[in-house]
């Protein structure tokens, strides 16, 4: 089995051009995307991501 030799992660605050407001969420004028790339010893590697509208808090700054 590969080990992790790497892990990167990211953090995106994209605003939008016109504020999206539903129901539910209320107004969105960014929204925040977060990726995390992880590469292995053996070459291989993946990225997978989350994403808020920005409401009930954002992603962790740390």
């Amino acid at each position: 089995m590969a080990a992790i030799a790497s892990l990167q992660a990211r953090r995106f605050s994209v605003p939008l051009a016109e504020t999206l407001v539903d129901a539910k969420h209320g107004a969105h004028t960014h929204f925040e995307l977060v990726t995390a790339t992880v590469r292995c010893s053996d070459g291989s590697e993946g990225t997978g991501y989350t994403y808020t509208g920005g409401r009930g808090g954002p992603p962790s700054r740390r």
